[in-house]
């Protein structure tokens, strides 16, 4: 499954696809000093074979936004994370993501302790074992 090199490209997609206002992306959880972060965390998932030979893994994942104290630019934040992510289609190492949807557009979490905005978007992928 490689799910280092899946995370690690989830991690990069949503650097290189959302704008300046993102300063970093981690995994599997936020750290407490930094704002305007997301966190990758694997949910669950299943696998598929099927009688021609091709393996495929379906992840879910989550990524956990922390914007500001601002909620109306921790949502823009939110809605760059989730067009970032949405319907893309890349590859790594020997796996191709064939497509990533969201499951769930952003839920508010709620505030850390130092008021700053949580949201949280669920994506599934459909990962392709390459040849």
């Amino acid at each position: 499954m490689n799910t280092e090199g899946f995370i690690t490209k989830i991690r990069s997609l949503i650097a290189d696809n959302t704008d300046l206002a993102l300063t970093d992306v981690f995994s599997p959880e936020l750290p407490q000093e930094k704002e305007n972060i997301v966190a990758v965390t694997l949910l669950t998932g299943f696998t598929d074979y099927n009688l021609c030979g091709q393996d495929y893994w379906y992840p879910t994942f989550r990524t956990l936004v922390r914007g500001s104290k601002n909620d109306t630019t921790t949502r823009a934040l939110c809605d760059d994370v989730f067009n970032a992510l949405q319907l893309k289609k890349t590859s790594y190492d020997n796996y191709e993501i064939v497509q990533i949807l969201a499951v769930t557009t952003p839920i508010y979490v709620g505030k850390d302790n130092n008021q700053r905005n949580l949201y949280n978007i669920t994506f599934q992928a459909k990962v392709k074992k390459g040849e």
